[in-house]
C-alpha cells in the first residue's frame, strides 16, 4: 500500500541533511548507518495505515491540521493525534510549493487517485497518487 523506500529517502534527506557538512567522514558514515538501521527497524514493523486515519487511500478532511509541500511532488500532512501522512502527487506539479493550492475534493475525504489540487495563479490541476503513513527518522 505504501512505498517504504520513498518514506526512508524523504525522511532521511530532510532530517539528516546536516550530516553532509560534518568534518569527520567516519563519524558521518557511522551516524548515517545508525540512523538508517533505526529507521528501518521502525518501518519494518507493521505500519497500519488505519492508525494514521488512512482508509482505502482516503483521509477525512477533518483529521488534517496542515499540509506543507516539501517539493512540487511531495507534501507532509499533519493530522490529529500528531501523526503525519506523506502525500505524493502523480507527477511533479510545478509551482505548487511556491504558489499554493486549492483542493478539489468530492465529499468530506481527501482521496488518492480521485482528488486533485489546483496550483494557485497558474490554474494547473494535479492528481494525488498516494497517501501513506509517514514516520520521521529517529536522530540521536
Amino acid at each position: 500500500m505504501f512505498n517504504i523506500k520513498n518514506i526512508i529517502f524523504i525522511g532521511f534527506f530532510l532530517f539528516n541533511f546536516n550530516l553532509i557538512f560534518a568534518d569527520d567522514e567516519e563519524a558521518i558514515n557511522k551516524d548515517v548507518k545508525e540512523a538508517v538501521e533505526k529507521n528501518l527497524a521502525i518501518l519494518e514493523g507493521e505500519l497500519d495505515p488505519r492508525e494514521w486515519g488512512i482508509r482505502s487511500g482516503c483521509i477525512n478532511k477533518n483529521r488534517i491540521r496542515s499540509i506543507r509541500f516539501i517539493d512540487d511532488q511531495h507534501a507532509i500532512l499533519k493530522t490529529l493525534g500528531r501523526k503525519k501522512v506523506l502525500l505524493t502527487m502523480k507527477k511533479e506539479c510545478r509551482g505548487i510549493k511556491r504558489n499554493g493550492y486549492v483542493m478539489q475534493v468530492r465529499g468530506h475525504q481527501l482521496c488518492a487517485r480521485f482528488d486533485r489540487l489546483e496550483v494557485m495563479d497558474i490554474g494547473v490541476t494535479c492528481a494525488i497518487e498516494s497517501l501513506e503513513p509517514y514516520v520521521e527518522p529517529v536522530v540521536d
